[in-house]
C-alpha cells in the first residue's frame, strides 16, 4: 500500500528525484480545481486501499449494522494512523533498496495465501 500511494519509506514528495519529479510536474502544471481533483484522486487512492485491507481484517460478525459500521472505520482510522507513524518514523530509501522491500512484501503475501489455502481446507 504504501508503495502504490507514493508514500515515506519508498517515494519522498519533498526530494527531487525521478520517479517524484514526474508526479510534481503534474502538480505544478496544475492549479485551482484541477490540482484539487488530482489530490482528491490520490487521497481517493488511499482510501480505497485502506478500506480494501480493512475489510480483509474485519469482515463484519456482528448483526447490528450500526456496530459493523463503527467497528469498520475504527480500523480504517487505525491503519491511517499506522501509515502516519511509518511515514513518520523511517526515512527514504535509497533507489537500491526499494526492489528489495517489494519483493518481501510480495514475499509475504505469497505465504500469507499459502498458508490460507493451507488452513481453509
Amino acid at each position: 500500500m504504501l508503495t502504490e500511494n507514493s508514500r515515506v519509506p519508498v517515494d519522498d514528495p519533498a526530494t527531487h528525484l525521478e520517479l517524484t519529479m514526474i508526479h510534481e510536474v503534474m502538480i505544478l502544471d496544475h492549479s485551482g480545481p484541477d490540482l484539487a481533483l488530482i489530490e482528491t484522486g490520490a487521497w481517493c487512492k488511499l482510501l480505497f486501499y485502506t478500506s480494501f485491507l480493512a475489510s480483509i481484517i474485519w469482515f463484519p460478525r456482528f448483526d447490528s449494522c450500526l456496530v459493523n459500521a463503527v467497528l469498520f472505520y475504527g480500523v480504517v482510522a487505525l491503519i491511517a494512523v499506522s501509515i502516519g507513524v511509518v511515514e513518520s518514523i523511517t526515512a527514504r530509501y535509497k533507489m537500491n533498496l526499494v526492489p528489495k522491500f517489494i519483493m518481501n512484501a510480495f514475499a509475504l503475501v505469497f505465504f500469507v495465501i499459502i498458508l490460507t489455502m493451507e488452513f481453509a481446507q
